[in-house]
Order: C-alpha cells, then structure tokens, then sequence
C-alpha cells in the first residue's frame, strides 16, 4: 500500500479506491497458506546487501525471530521435562550428599516466597520471577539489540526493522499464550507443573505480547506520519483497521486480567475474557493476513488449545456424566457439597462444576477443591462420595447458599456437570514420605481434611503390610487456623467423626482460633459478602494462646511417639507459629526419611511456610560432613518437600 501510494500520490489512490466498484478486501487475492519469498531490489549493491542482511531482511523476518521464540519457550520446558523425568522414574539418591544439596539449592529457589507484585494476591516462589526475568532479558535483547530501529529513507521498505521483529516476537508467542491458558495442556504433561500453576506465565507471557504489540505499532505511525500518508493509510488499509482492533482487544483482556481487577470482577472478567479473546484472535488472523509463515502459527495455536478443549469436553459429558449434588449449610456457615460418583481422585484434586440451576450462573463452571479421599469402588462396593466444603462469597457460592438457607434442615439436590480432575499434590512425592505436616487457614479447611484422611489411609495400609511396625512409624502433623469458633468446633468434630480412618496412624490436630468474638457471616445480607482473608500469619512472635474448656492439654505432643490419634487441641486465641512449628516437626523426625509440608491458606500463611521451608534447605547445604577429628560423620539429612495450594489463581 505504501509502496503505491508514494507511485501513484496519495489523493490518486483516495481516489482510486474510492471509485464505485471497488471493494477492500479483508485478505489479499489469491488467498494461499504462505506468502513468497521471492523479492527484487532496485537500490545499489550495497544498500541491497545492507536490506537483505539476516537481521534486517524482512523476507525471513518469520524464521529469524518469530522462530526464535518458538526454540527460546521449547527449550525451556524441555528443561523443566527433563528434570521432572530424573525426579518421577530416576534412581533414588537421597542418600548421595551432592545430589541432596543440589536438590536442596533447587528446593530453596523454588520455595523462597517472591515478592509481592509479581502475583498480587497469590504467592509464588523465588525462581518464578527469575524464570520470568529471563524471558524479559531474551525479548529486550532480541527486540532492542539489533540495528537499525527505522529505515535512513522509505525506498528501504515502508516496515520499519523494529517493528518487524517486534510482531513476529508476538506472533511466535501466541501458540503458548493459549496453551498456558488450557487446563489438560502439553506443558503441564511435559513438566508435572499443574494448570493452574503456569496462569502466571500464561499472563506474563500475554504482558509481554502486548507489549511487543506496542513497539510493533507505534514505529508505523511515526513512519506515516514522518512520509504525511498517515490519513491515506488509515482511509484505506485493512491492516491497519484490524491491527487497531486487535490492540484494543489485547488491551482490554491485559487491563482486565490484572489481579485485584481480575478477583474483584470475576465472574464478569470470565465472560468477557471469552469473547473478547475470540475476537482478538479474529482480527489479528485478518491483520496478519498470510504474510510469510503467519497462519503456521494460528494453526499451532488452534490445534493445541482444541486438543485440549475437546478433551476437557469429553471428559465431561462423555465420561463423568451428569451428576447430583446435594447441597446443605453448616451451622459454621459452610457450604457443604456432596456427588455421589464412580470418578477416581488424589489428594488435594479440584474439580469445575457447572450448577445447572437453570440461570445465568449455569453458564460458567467454577473450580472446588475435592475434601474426601476417593476409595476403590469396586472393592467396597459402592461409588465414591465427591465432598465439598465451600465458604459462600460472591456469585454462584452466594447463591448457592442462599437456595440451602430456604431449605432450612434439607438438603438441595441440584444437577451439575463435572469437570475435572486436576491438580493436587504429587503422588510420588507422597508415596516416598513417612512424615506429612499439612497446614491450612480459613477457606483451606476441605483441602486439608481431603488430604489427611487420603494419607491416613495410606498410611494405615502401609501399617498393615509392615510386618513390624516399629521400624516405620509414618505420622501426620495438622495445624488448622480459622477466624471463628463456629468453624474451629465444625473441623473438630469432623475429626472426631472420621476417627475410625486415623486410628492406625499417629495424627496430631492442633486448632488455632484467631479471633474468638467473631461469628460466621450472614448469608442474606448483601453487604457481608466480600472475601475476608485470615489476618497475617506471625512468624515471631511467642505463643500466646490459651487452652479452651473442651481441650485442656495445649501442650505440643512429639508426633513420632504419639499415641494413635487424639481429639483434636483447640487454641481458644491467638496465631500459630509457623517458623517454629516446621523447625520442630523436622527436628522431630531426624529418624525419618523425609517430611512433607503441605499447605493451603491466605497469602501470609503461604509466604511464611515457603521462608520457613526454604531455611530447611539452606540448613542442608550448610551441614557438615566432617567431625572434629576427621573422620566423615554420618549425619541423616531430612528431606523437606513443600507443596503450596492457593484458594484461587
């Protein structure tokens, strides 16, 4: 277009184009997958050598750097793959020193809680901004790094060299954009990295094509402004109707996806994000047209985010089915779902359910956490009790709620699909630890009971196969916080009433009530339903709680030596200590072969088990393995593992 408009003048070609009979068509004629490559110059000999030189020859702009994102993302994940190989099917080397301290490097990398804008309300661990701050300095260099940023003159070429670079930089990071953002997707199968732990690549990854999107526009402005052809250009290109578009809509879903706007505004942000990501798609395929290699990259993309709809789908309404919740209010406030099914889970899984209640809160479906283990259906006989226990905020939660209070001491039944499921904590890493300490505050309460009552009964097998005891003894350490009593009293006598499953175990329950004058929300009110976090989680500060009246004993029991399973202990007020839970857990399980530290909660809570866990690996790197007089000590090294859920991503 430029090209014809510096031949023919810019109020010729106006008018050109505006003669009756001529359409502007949306793709150029004859369409075909790719465009040619071939190209003529007419310039001298060193300014055509110049133009063409790999870097700046628009030509093989696509192979230069829309492959390069392409091999900079691969390369990444198959690092990711292959370590999560060595870790799930290589030899067991726990006992090799510089394999426990290069696990234990790792570990602390991955565990220390990153800083608090990299994820807003969520908490992430050190090597994800560091993961991410190398994806920043490959797209700065390969953007900024080469030469020219414009063209000395337009007989060079009316696309500028750094808004080239730049869209192709975009284009190749589309595939990924969209495979991050699936739920049964290539990167999770590959790395062992659930879903919902890659969204904060998925929106990094979107940032940065916006980015990219950006510095590919505006150099075309500055040109067509600088050659006075910017108003012929917008009057008649189609490229630059469907780049603006697609801009916009790219602004839209990167605004909108910003956490506290994203958590506030949820349930409209997953409608609109639907539509709106549709639709930027849409105009960005037009824009593109089928320049070089472009399409290859929208049929990537197409493939791998169909596979794994079309797989989300049948798992669904091909193999779950249909099922039926019954839905009934705890006196804690609680919601509490139950779906009698045939489906198989682990701990710690969630599922999206889709309530079919036959209005607007049908159309999306919204992720739980699983609370009750999954049992072998065709040994005990009858199907497995899918159980949820859910803390009514906004939305469907609210609604849901409000549709139990008017059944009073009934249970709803209520037809739902299921979805799922996915996530939760790595079997292998579960099957290899004798020691489990799982730690939850507020809405953390199902995750918790989920996967204490799945380990006991791991645990109980593992007892029953041991012909003597005494040379396992595997334990499991819980440490609930809660705002309430109602909810303190409610997990209590959960516990109590699952006694029969923990009785071949050592379980250790400790509750801690953190404000004992506040009494759970009322549903009907509109004004009490927003999310009300549990208040930080202190690190350093002493103990100060005090005994309750049905819990007498407050005094912390060794849970390698406790008997099988005590009532729970209730701290009447008062935040745990989680620095000096962990330390003591793991200075009591010396003759332990590891300890795994489970935990699901607000953000503090999250952020202080990670330091906590992370000063347990720098404690294995800075262990001796020399006594004073020479000769190698054999000390037993723990090995801590952690696994962090979050309520929401």
């Amino acid at each position: 277009m430029a090209s014809l408009i510096k031949r023919h003048g810019a109020a010729e070609m106006e008018e050109m184009y505006s003669a009756p009979g001529v359409v502007i068509r949306w793709l150029d004629q004859p369409v075909t997958l790719h465009s040619s490559r071939e190209t003529s110059c007419d310039m001298t000999p060193d300014q055509c050598a110049y133009k063409q030189y790999l870097w700046r020859n628009w030509y093989k702009a696509d192979l230069v750097y829309g492959r390069a994102v392409v091999y900079f993302v691969c390369a990444t994940v198959g690092v990711f793959a292959i370590l999560y190989l060595l870790a799930r099917y290589g030899p067991d080397m726990r006992g090799n020193r510089l394999v426990q301290r290069i696990r234990a490097a790792g570990r602390y990398v991955a565990y220390k809680s990153a800083p608090w804008w990299l994820g807003g309300s969520l908490s992430y661990g050190l090597g994800v901004p560091l993961l991410i701050g190398v994806g920043i300095i490959f797209f700065f260099a390969i953007t900024l790094g080469p030469k020219p940023y414009y063209w000395d003159n337009i007989d060079f070429g009316h696309s500028p060299p750094i808004a080239t670079r730049a869209g192709w930089l975009a284009l190749g990071l589309l595939p990924f954009v969209l495979a991050l953002a699936s739920k049964a997707n290539l990167i999770s199968a590959l790395t062992g990295v659930p879903y919902e732990k890659l969204q904060i690549f998925h929106q990094w990854t979107s940032y940065a094509m916006f980015v990219l999107a950006l510095i590919h526009t505006f150099p075309f402005i500055v040109v067509n402004i600088r050659e006075g052809i910017m108003e012929v250009e917008w009057r008649m290109s189609v490229f630059w109707w469907t780049g603006v578009a697609a801009l916009v809509c790219q602004g839209y879903l990167t605004i909108m996806s910003y956490p506290w706007i994203r958590n506030r505004f949820y349930e409209f942000f997953k409608f609109t994000h639907i539509f709106v990501s549709v639709m930027f798609i849409l105009f960005l395929f037009f824009h593109c047209d089928f320049r070089l290699t472009a399409w290859d990259y929208f049929i990537v993309a197409g493939s791998l985010y169909f596979a794994s709809l079309f797989y989300s789908w049948g798992k669904t309404y091909l193999f779950n089915g249909l099922h039926t919740a019954h839905i009934s209010l705890l006196p804690c406030g609680y919601l509490s779902v139950r779906i009698p099914s045939t489906m198989s889970w682990t701990p710690g899984q969630h599922v999206f359910l889709r309530f079919l209640t036959l209005d607007a809160h049908m159309i999306t479906a919204h992720p739980f956490t699983i609370s009750s283990a999954a049992h072998q259906t065709e040994i005990c006989g009858h199907p497995n009790e899918m159980t949820f226990y859910i803390k009514p905020r906004t939305g469907i939660t609210r609604h849901l709620a409000r549709l139990a209070l008017r059944k009073q001491e009934q249970s709803m039944a209520v037809r739902v699909l299921v979805e799922g499921p996915y996530g939760g904590v790595d079997s292998a890493s579960l099957a290899k630890t004798d020691h489990i300490l799982v730690i939850a505050g507020g809405s953390g309460a199902g995750f918790s009971l989920g996967v204490i009552e799945d380990t006991a009964r791991r645990f109980a097998r593992i007892s029953a196969d041991t012909s003597n005891e005494q040379s396992r003894s595997p334990c499991i350490q819980a440490v609930y916080a809660t705002r309430t009593k109602e909810t303190a009293d409610w997990y209590a006598e959960h516990i109590r009433e699952h006694q029969g499953t923990y009785n071949k175990c050592n379980l250790d329950v400790s509750i801690y009530v953190t404000s004992p004058s506040s009494s759970k929300p009322d549903i009907a009110d509109d004004d009490v339903d927003a999310k009300q976090p549990l208040p930080a989680t202190s690190s350093t500060a002493p103990d100060t709680s005090s005994p309750s009246s049905e819990s007498p004993s407050i005094v912390h029991v060794n849970p390698a030596t406790a008997t099988p399973f005590s009532s729970p202990r209730t701290f009447v007020s008062g935040r745990p200590n989680l620095r000096e839970i962990i330390a003591s857990t793991r200075a009591a399980t010396a003759n332990s072969s590891s300890l795994g530290v489970i935990v699901c909660g607000p953000t503090s809570m999250i952020n202080d088990v990670r330091d906590a866990v992370a000063e347990e690996q720098l404690k294995v790197l800075s262990s001796s393995s020399s006594s004073t007089d020479g000769e190698k000590e054999k000390t037993r090294v723990v090995d801590v593992w952690l696994h962090a859920e979050h309520f929401s991503w």
